[in-house]
């Protein structure tokens, strides 16, 4: 059985390949965009290159000491939402491709909801006497991030002139699913709340555990 600190090593060989393998797909998309002269995909493919100089700068920053295990999920999921999403076009060709982005993302924005209420507890823990309120915290941290992508997505689609949010076709209701699937992911990811209040590892819970462990030392 592997002990926490053999993970993080795992994960940070995992986490090292997954950026190499990151710049790789963000030269190939440069390439073929410059190529095709698409100037809105080619704008994007070369934001592409700067995140994950600036998930190293966040940390650097915040002063915080990086998790791999939490750093390859959050690039994991990035790399779904972005590259794929919108560099690819994912979102526009495959279908229902958004709505697993959507749901996804209710799960994603969870466990940072929940790291930083471990953040911000007095014992920079969850326990059994505060559980409850740490649901609740993820629960409505992470929908309320949900709304503002909502109004994110409306206020770009007026810079870049694209019906982002598909009101032509379907009014409210691609936003709305939106909302709905988020809302499915984050409670999927409640129980790893659960599991934490009670000591219990995970897949969710270990890189949770390994970053609040990392930077913030409990109290109590």
């Amino acid at each position: 059985m592997s002990t926490p600190e053999t993970r993080e090593a795992q994960f940070h060989r995992i986490y090292r390949f997954s950026v190499a393998l990151w710049y790789a797909v963000s030269a190939a998309l440069t390439v073929v965009y410059a190529v095709r002269a698409d100037m809105y995909h080619l704008g994007i493919s070369l934001g592409t290159f700067v995140v994950p100089p600036f998930i190293a700068l966040f940390h650097r920053l915040l002063h915080l000491r990086p998790s791999w295990q939490l750093n390859t999920l959050v690039l994991g999921f990035i790399f779904i939402a972005y590259p794929l999403g919108g560099c690819v076009d994912f979102y526009r060709v495959v279908p229902c491709f958004d709505k697993l982005a959507h749901t996804l993302s209710g799960v994603f924005v969870s466990v940072l909801c929940i790291v930083l209420y471990c953040a911000l507890a007095p014992a920079r823990r969850i326990g059994p006497q505060d559980m409850y309120l740490a649901l609740a915290f993820t629960f409505f941290g992470s929908m309320a991030v949900a709304g503002m992508w909502e109004l994110g997505e409306y206020a770009v689609s007026a810079i870049v002139k694209m019906d982002l949010q598909r009101v032509a076709a379907t009014g409210v209701s691609d936003s709305m699913n939106d909302m709905l699937v988020c809302m499915a992911g984050t409670i999927a990811t409640l129980p790893a709340v659960a599991r934490l209040a009670k000591g219990r590892r995970g897949v969710l819970t270990s890189p949770i555990r390994a970053f609040v462990e990392n930077n913030f030392p409990k109290k109590g």
